[in-house]
C-alpha cells in the first residue's frame, strides 16, 4: 500500500493505492453455494483502512455469466478505481478486469480455466481518491451495502509497512510491481529480461505474466528470440507454443 497527497492553493487531493491478493478455492468460483442469497456473486473480505476516514471496500465477482465479471464497492465518501485484476491458476494468468491496456495480452477467465481443488489467486490494484464534494452536497449514487455477510471478515490494512526488499533486487520493473503493483510496459526484450532474473528476484507472478506476454507475441520476427529464451530458462510450455505455431503455419508476420 502506498499513499500520495497532492496539494495546491485551491485543492487538496488524497489518494491511496492498495496492492492486494485474494486467495480462494477454484470450486468457490465454479460452484455457487446454495446457502447464498445471491448464489451468482462471491464477495472478498471487507477491507478497512483506519488511517483514512471511512475508507472501506470489497471486491465482488459475478459468476452468472460465461466470463467472470469483477467490480469494487466501497464507502460513499471515497471514489474507487479497480485499476486491474487478474487471476492466477497454476502457471497461467487470466484477466478479470479489462481496464488496463497493459494486460490486454491475457485471455478472459472462463469456468473451464479453473480446477476445483486448486488454490486460485486474484491479484488486484485498488486506487482510492477522497471525494472532494462538501458535506452539504448530496450524493446522487446509492450507498453500497457494506454490511458483513456470512463468511465475510473485516481485514484491517492500517499501518502495513512498505515491503522491504533485499539489496540485490535491482530490476526497477520487478521492484515497482512488488511495491506499487505497477504492471511493466512489456516488450519482448524486457519480458525475457524479467524471466532471466527470476532466480534472483523471486517474483513468480511477474514471471507468469512475462511468459503469457511472450506466448501472445510469437511472430516471424520474434520466434527465434522467444524460443531461445524458452530453452535457456526451461519453459517447455512456451517452447511448445513456438513449435506449434511454426508447424501449424499460424505464425504472424508482423
Amino acid at each position: 500500500m502506498s499513499s500520495e497527497t497532492i496539494k495546491s492553493s485551491y485543492v487538496t487531493s488524497v489518494s491511496y493505492r492498495f496492492v492486494l491478493k485474494w486467495i480462494l478455492k477454484g470450486k468457490e468460483l465454479k460452484k455457487p453455494s446454495k446457502d447464498m442469497a445471491n448464489a451468482s456473486v462471491i464477495r472478498s473480505d471487507l477491507y478497512l483502512f483506519k488511517a483514512a476516514k471511512d475508507l472501506r471496500f470489497y471486491l465482488e465477482i459475478d459468476k452468472s455469466h460465461y466470463y467472470y465479471y469483477i467490480r469494487i464497492k466501497g464507502s460513499q465518501m471515497w471514489s474507487f478505481e479497480l485499476a486491474y485484476a487478474f487471476l492466477v491458476n497454476k502457471e497461467t494468468a487470466f484477466k478479470l478486469e479489462a481496464s488496463s491496456n497493459q494486460l490486454s495480452f491475457l485471455s478472459s477467465c472462463q469456468y473451464s480455466n479453473i480446477s476445483d481443488e486448486e488454490d486460485v489467486q486474484i491479484h488486484y490494484l485498488v486506487i482510492a481518491d477522497l471525494d472532494n464534494r462538501s458535506s452539504s452536497e448530496e450524493y446522487d449514487l446509492e450507498e453500497d451495502d457494506l454490511s458483513l455477510k456470512e463468511d465475510q471478515n473485516t481485514v484491517d490494512i492500517e499501518g502495513r509497512p512498505d515491503i522491504a526488499l533485499p539489496g540485490y533486487y535491482t530490476n526497477k520493473m520487478v521492484i515497482d510491481f512488488i511495491r506499487r503493483g505497477d504492471i511493466p510496459n512489456f516488450d519482448i526484450s524486457n519480458a525475457i529480461e524479467i524471466i532471466s532474473e527470476m532466480k534472483k528476484h523471486n517474483c513468480e507472478v511477474l514471471k507468469i505474466l512475462s511468459v503469457q506476454y511472450l506466448m501472445q507475441n510469437i511472430t516471424s520476427k520474434s520466434v527465434r528470440q522467444i524460443s531461445r529464451a524458452a530453452i535457456n530458462y526451461n519453459l517447455p510450455v512456451l517452447e511448445r507454443a513456438c513449435l506449434e505455431k511454426i508447424a501449424n503455419g499460424t505464425i504472424e508476420t508482423k
